[in-house]
């Protein structure tokens, strides 16, 4: 499909996810290395806080934290009429469960709304990537 300017959906979708990560690490990598980056496709560093590690350590049980991978990637969920968001994982979503105080429907995918992405994103500015997936 083309839109007005002649891009197609595929490259304006992958001009939107330029700040997604190339790769993740788990918050215990991160953590023993004090490397608290990552790099995203669009070629720049982004770098996560002490705050936002400690936060994450606070609600992740030790022997998750191998398995939490930063950035939390936050999708958008095409099932959805409504436009809504959310985190596929158990770890993940488990985490971010706890930190939006919110029930998943299942352990290994969390369904909220706008209102709860400003607030993990207030939460975990650099710690948690949008995902546009069509």
């Amino acid at each position: 499909m083309r839109i007005r300017n002649g891009m197609d959906v595929t490259d304006m979708i992958s001009d939107i996810n330029a700040g997604v990560p190339v790769s993740r690490r788990s918050l215990a990598e991160h953590i023993d290395s004090g490397d608290l980056t990552y790099r995203t496709r669009s070629g720049h560093t982004c770098e996560m806080t002490r705050d936002e590690i400690d936060i994450l350590c606070g609600v992740c049980a030790d022997h998750k934290r191998t398995a939490l991978k930063l950035p939390i990637l936050v999708m958008t969920d095409t099932s959805s009429e409504q436009g809504a968001w959310k985190v596929e994982g158990r770890t993940e979503t488990a985490v971010v469960s706890k930190l939006l105080s919110k029930q998943p429907l299942r352990d290994d995918r969390l369904i909220f709304y706008h209102p709860h992405l400003r607030e993990l994103q207030r939460i975990l500015p650099n710690a948690a990537a949008v995902v546009f997936v069509p």
